[in-house]
């Protein structure tokens, strides 16, 4: 329905250069450069003037940046309306993926269910663990990433998305793999005594709150040390460290150096997806199928 360099465009414009762009896009930075001379080259309109500092859109390039949004915005929804039209047909869900944010428990779900929704394909979209990359994520939810499994009771991110519950995770604790503590089966509080634990700020998470709460009231042996978020950068400090971290068993593979430990405990960490303020009927009906799923599980 539009030109496919809009989306490489403003990709651009939002990153400030094509390489950052490129990362972004998981493509080369001189495939990037080709898609914007091209589209240059068709419009016959100078679209950024560039420097070594970066890019920076002309004032055609901004008039360009808005439109294209709502062209692209429109087209997505007049293709939608054509195959409510034609009638149930096949639809892509994009689910994006990161070292921190796994798809593996809801592709496992999703097998269960999959053979009852033939017209849904699913469609992986890998993104960035950093702090700028989850928010660009969350800002254009449903454009080119529709669905996120992730750990998602935080007030960090705000109230941009709307999240569907699919299970409870069991608490973990994170730490070094040459950490004293890393050849243990299992955890108790009584074990991280004399200890440092990484947390969310207090505020952030009903769970991380209430742990906080015990720890605080019935352990004061153990250290807290607040952190607002999560991210690769995180771990990497962990990893050089004999801190603790307060995690869960889907970040156990996140960085090579690192352990995580099964926490025993009557705290969990509420587990599901995550996806736009106003999805198409077929990402909800994803999401439902992968819920039924669920609760038949539980049953």
């Amino acid at each position: 329905m539009y030109d496919k360099h809009l989306d490489t465009f403003i990709q651009a414009a939002d990153s400030g250069s094509f390489l950052k762009a490129s990362e972004k896009m998981f493509i080369s930075a001189n495939a990037i450069t080709k898609q914007i001379n091209l589209l240059e080259e068709r419009l016959e309109i100078k679209l950024f003037h560039r420097s070594p500092q970066g890019l920076a859109l002309t004032d055609a390039g901004r008039l360009i940046y808005t439109e294209a949004k709502k062209m692209i915005r429109q087209s997505n929804a007049v293709l939608r309306h054509a195959r409510e039209l034609e009638g149930p047909g096949e639809y892509v869900v994009h689910i994006g993926v990161s070292l921190m944010n796994p798809v593996n428990l809801l592709l496992e779900q999703w097998g269960k269910a999959a053979q009852k929704h033939p017209n849904i394909k699913l469609e992986i979209v890998p993104f960035e663990d950093t702090v700028p990359a989850f928010n660009e994520v969350l800002e254009h939810l449903g454009e080119r990433i529709d669905v996120i499994s992730c750990p998602y009771q935080t007030s960090y991110w705000g109230d941009r998305y709307q999240s569907f519950h699919l299970r409870d995770l069991p608490l973990c604790v994170t730490c070094t793999k040459t950490h004293p503590l890393a050849d243990r089966e299992r955890l108790t509080f009584q074990d991280l005594h004399g200890e440092t634990l990484w947390m969310a700020d207090r505020g952030l998470s009903s769970y991380q709150d209430a742990v906080r709460d015990d720890l605080e009231r019935n352990h004061p042996e153990i250290r807290i040390k607040s952190t607002p978020y999560l991210d690769t950068n995180t771990f990497n400090q962990l990893a050089s460290s004999r801190e603790l971290l307060l995690s869960a068993e889907c970040w156990s593979g996140v960085h090579p150096l690192l352990a995580t430990i099964p926490l025993d405990c009557p705290y969990t960490i509420p587990y599901g997806l995550i996806y736009a303020k106003d999805p198409p009927k077929e990402i909800m009906q994803f999401i439902m199928a992968v819920g039924q799923v669920g609760q038949v599980a539980k049953t």
